[in-house]
């Protein structure tokens, strides 16, 4: 079978070869294919390998999509393997043209700037580096390793990269190039067969990509350079939607009144233009902020359909904020437009994500769920039904009950316990009450893992969807330093007006289902995500502690059910620690005694 043509193994791990088969018989067929298995699977090299084979009778290339630079590596590392075996393979990568700038001293622009600086060297013919020289890169392609080669050619990186695409059999390349509404898509997706990583993500990723933010900062500097070039009625517009903004009431704004804050918005947009060549002309950088101001106008009188509000933003003061109404058209339409489409992930909520999509055919699907993945004496999962953090409990006496609970959890934990909680505000609540004597670490802006020794054992209080619940690594030569998730709450959002609005959009075709598909969905994601931290590969064991009794309830149960399912439910902190104690006993060595309370109000 010509998957094995592509495949960069020797052998297939477990459901590998049944995930390959599925997403080629899915493509064959004309579906989409959604693809939910837990990490350690391999899922990249399935797709691939499936896309491959598919792509070799369709005569269609692929483009793999990622949600960061960071998460190219991966694709890249197994195409790397398949032309280290002989296979033939022509393959590119597409990331932010900044990242992959010759000139670092750009790279620390604000984006915004950095594009401006780079046509105005374009443009005069300053750029050393373009128009581009030709550059024959052999082997293996690391990002690192084609920027720096390019670069020691004499050739812009971003140039190079973007003429091998045109010829690639596989494109790597961000979500940017693909679902970017404002102007042409960079990668065409009727072209190629797409492969969608972390398809969990979209939404939020896509809702990025197209949003605008114009602060009150950016007009009034926008107003100021007006006035320096003489472009008198763009100055008494910007001054007029200036005072009028100082007015106005926080939160959701008509188009219409945002476009009438502007006089004359097409002067705007005239005034970008010239301020532009009159900094070129006095040889200074080319960036005014009419352009932020220019494009914010335009996106509001272009076909795609925008929710503006003003919002209270930080040093730069109140901001006009645009955001897609809804996503899910977005997607629909490219994933829709492709020669063919497949999603992957370890934490798509798959029915509330189905309900969403609008596709010519239903989608396949492929799922493996996490009890049929990770052998089932390997973990215990644990839901504590005594205690809640929706908002009406909340309160000292239930702040001092979840800290008992997760006291007892890091008792009778032999390795690291990873803490999860639905908002900072809840993680300080509860922190007030541990007192700890192993060691920890609380989740900061500006937290990173790299370089901290945390020991054998350690208590990691971190937030739902934050940096220390995902995509990162508790791997210490090979092996997990955890050995428990603590789930403290379900995490959904707050509220949150843009997504009480992706409610009201989805509501005539979801019904009921609306409010299931945004809030339950975000925070079904963030639960698996984290439970992704500790359970990397079958042979993983370790415990799952859900402290909410809304993890029982059919809602949340039934999205969860994979992890849920046989799960001991437990009413207070003595019945949780005897439940922990019992199944590590029987996996690991004794644990130590670290850990006891130390006072009637500090439990730890």
């Amino acid at each position: 079978m010509a998957i094995e043509k592509y495949f960069p193994y020797d052998s297939f791990r477990p459901y590998q070869r049944e995930l390959a088969e599925a997403i080629y018989e899915g493509l064959r067929a004309g579906r989409a294919v959604l693809a939910n298995a837990p990490t350690g699977l391999g899922k990249t090299a399935a797709a691939l390998a499936a896309a491959l084979a598919y792509s070799e009778e369709a005569g269609a290339p692929i483009a793999y999509l990622v949600r960061t630079k960071n998460e190219m590596l991966q694709p890249l590392a197994e195409l790397g393997r398949l032309r280290a075996r002989g296979l033939e393979l022509k393959y590119a990568f597409l990331r932010n043209k900044q990242d992959m700038c010759c000139y670092r001293e750009l790279r620390g622009l604000p984006y915004a700037e950095f594009l401006a600086e780079c046509r105005y060297l374009r443009a005069l013919g300053k750029c050393k580096y373009y128009p581009p020289k030709p550059v024959k890169i052999e082997g293996s392609i690391t990002p690192k390793s084609f920027i720096k080669a390019s670069c020691e050619a004499g050739a812009c990186a971003y140039e190079v990269a973007k003429a091998e695409a045109l010829w690639a059999q596989v494109v790597v390349a961000t979500y940017f190039y693909a679902f970017n509404v404002r102007g042409e898509p960079r990668l065409d997706p009727s072209r190629y067969v797409l492969i969608v990583d972390e398809a969990h993500s979209l939404p939020d990723s896509v809702n990025a990509i197209n949003s605008l933010v114009v602060s009150e900062a950016e007009i009034r500097r926008a107003r100021a350079d007006a006035e320096r070039y003489g472009l008198a009625e763009a100055a008494a517009s910007l001054y007029k939607a200036y005072a009028a903004l100082q007015r106005m009431r926080l939160g959701p704004l008509s188009i219409g009144d945002v476009l009438a804050l502007f006089d004359e918005p097409s002067e705007i947009e005239r005034a970008a233009a010239e301020a532009i060549k009159r900094r070129i002309d006095e040889g200074v950088h080319p960036y005014t902020p009419l352009v932020a101001v220019a494009e914010l106008i335009e996106a509001l009188r272009g076909p795609a359909r925008y929710w503006v509000y003003l919002a209270e933003g930080g040093e730069g003061g109140r901001e006009l904020r645009a955001v897609p109404a809804d996503v899910m058209p977005i997607i629909s339409r490219t994933l829709a437009a492709a020669k063919g489409a497949v999603l992957l992930s370890g934490s798509l909520p798959i029915e509330l994500f189905s309900k969403s999509l609008s596709l010519p055919a239903a989608p396949m699907v492929f799922d493996i769920p996490f009890d049929k993945f990770v052998e089932p004496g390997n973990y215990i999962s644990v839901v504590d039904r005594s205690v809640t953090t929706r908002y009406t409990a909340r309160g000292e006496e239930t702040y001092k009950a979840i800290a008992k609970r997760l006291a007892a959890a890091v008792a009778a934990s032999p390795r690291g316990v990873l803490a999860v909680f639905p908002s900072y505000d809840l993680l300080k609540a509860v922190r007030k009450y541990l007192a700890l004597n192993i060691p920890y670490l609380v989740e900061a802006r500006d937290t990173d893992l790299e370089g901290v020794e945390l020991g054998e054992k350690f208590l990691v209080f971190a937030v739902a969807g934050g940096k220390l619940a995902e995509g990162v690594e508790y791997i210490r030569g090979g092996e997990n330093l955890l050995s428990t998730i603590v789930v403290v709450g379900v995490p959904y959002p707050e509220p949150d007006p843009y997504l009480d609005k992706r409610v009201e959009e989805l509501r005539p075709s979801l019904g009921q289902s609306a409010w299931d598909a945004v809030y339950l969905y975000n925070a079904v994601v963030k639960v698996r995500q984290a439970v992704g931290r500790l359970f990397r590969r079958p042979g993983d064991r370790g415990a799952l502690v859900f402290l909410d009794e809304r993890f029982l309830s059919p809602e949340v149960y039934s999205q969860l059910k994979d992890m849920l399912r046989g799960a001991k439910i437990v009413a207070d902190e003595a019945e949780l620690g005897a439940a922990l104690e019992e199944f590590f006993e029987g996996l690991l060595p004794a644990r130590g005694e670290e850990g006891a309370p130390q006072d009637e109000e500090r439990y730890g």
